[in-house]
């Protein structure tokens, strides 16, 4: 960030501040790297980074008065919870907490500009309850987690499951090495949900609930991780509102970290008010999406040759297209859509005269299913990067 010339006003120094957030941040990771606290691993770069984004867009926010965004809301509780999980010792925490009041002066001498003193001076006490109260409530969000931890055993499993889900090359081995206390097989089957945070107002995912019936969980920026063995621990009770997907054959406990990102990408595709989505449900799409990222206009004549038609027309040549390709059968089909055979004869020959695929083909109608495929994934929340829009869900 260029210092400003001249003295700046308080709120023009806030909103300079808050537009060059990503300064902060790298102030704030190179000063964590010199302590060396978290040289170890067990916290993800990207994880600190993240927290870091957060973090400073919430301070931010709170210094100049700002309403808080419901993702920011809870930041430091959760920041708290998620420390003593990994393990971290608690003066290690503090102490980089404690860090952000030296980073987000130092952002304010700079944005502030020449003979900005006077001015900073005037509102020093603002700056430091903001943080003071930041660390407050991350202390006591991280001291009660672990008395939580150490009172339910919890913290051995915790701390392994981090150890999992952070050894990127080295899964396989550390996945022996923490498997009789996660309490999994090594080489079994687990299943593995992911369930997306609830919005704002809608009932929140107890965690302590279901690990209390035998699941193993792990919270996200984005909603939490549910692994079980089959057999042993009965499906987790989630609501009928929750949106979520399932990975059932995940072979050893070194294939739960990738199962779980699958069910992350997965969750995307599911709908509210439907049973946690698998691979099988979404495939379609999913593929859809890849091959689209990687192949622009891949298949785009086929689809636009369809959507070209009538949207009553286009309505009954997809609804067909789905109710055919489930069974490939066309007496089935006519049973399930109430109509005669040859209604879906006639349907089957529309849609091939005008996409060119022949549904009774199998590799056509694989190609079908991915091109028209009915789901679209939700859009991932982005951090922003202004002086009036502060934020992103995450943890440090």
């Amino acid at each position: 960030m260029a210092a400003a010339q001249g003295p700046r006003s308080w709120p023009g120094t806030l909103e300079l501040l808050a537009r060059d957030r990503d300064d902060l941040v790298e102030d704030f990771l190179h000063r964590l790297r010199e302590l060396g606290h978290y040289d170890d691993g067990v916290i993800p770069a990207d994880d600190l980074r993240q927290t870091a984004v957060e973090t400073f867009d919430l301070l931010t926010r709170r210094i100049a008065g700002l309403p808080v965004p419901a993702h920011l809301r809870g930041l430091s509780t959760r920041l708290g919870v998620r420390r003593a999980r990994q393990g971290v010792a608690r003066d290690d925490l503090l102490e980089a907490v404690r860090m952000d009041f030296r980073v987000l002066w130092a952002g304010l001498v700079r944005a502030g500009g020449d003979d900005s003193a006077p001015v900073l001076v005037l509102h020093v006490e603002e700056v430091l309850e903001a943080v003071e109260q930041f660390i407050s409530d991350v202390q006591a969000a991280f001291l009660e987690e672990r008395t939580v931890l150490e009172r339910d055993s919890r913290a051995a499993a915790a701390q392994a499951f981090a150890r999992l889900l952070s050894a990127g090359e080295h899964t396989s081995e550390v996945a022996g090495e923490v498997a009789s206390v996660l309490g999994l097989p090594l080489d079994g089957v687990v299943e593995v949900t992911f369930v997306v945070t609830p919005p704002e107002g809608e009932r929140p995912i107890d965690t302590r609930a279901l690990s209390r019936g035998g699941c193993l969980t792990w919270e996200f920026n984005d909603g939490v991780a549910l692994v079980r063995e089959p057999g042993r621990t009965r499906p987790p009770a989630l609501s009928q509102d929750v949106v979520g997907a399932r990975v059932h054959d995940t072979r050893g406990l070194a294939e739960v970290p990738a199962a779980i990102e699958a069910a992350r990408v997965l969750a995307r595709y599911a709908r509210p008010g439907e049973a946690p989505v698998t691979p099988e449900d979404v495939w379609p799409a999913l593929a859809r999406d890849r091959v689209e990222a990687l192949v622009p206009g891949f298949g785009r004549r086929a689809v636009e040759r369809v959507e070209a038609l009538d949207p009553d027309a286009r309505a009954r040549l997809l609804e067909t297209l789905a109710h055919y390709t489930t069974t490939g059968s066309v007496k089935a089909t006519a049973a399930s859509l109430y109509c005669h055979r040859n209604t879906v004869v006639n349907r089957l020959q529309h849609f091939r005269e005008v996409s060119g695929l022949d549904l009774t083909i199998p590799a056509q109608a694989a190609l079908a299913l991915v091109l028209f495929a009915d789901r679209a994934p939700t859009p991932h929340r982005r951090a922003t990067n202004t002086a009036s829009t502060v934020g992103r869900q995450a943890a440090r």
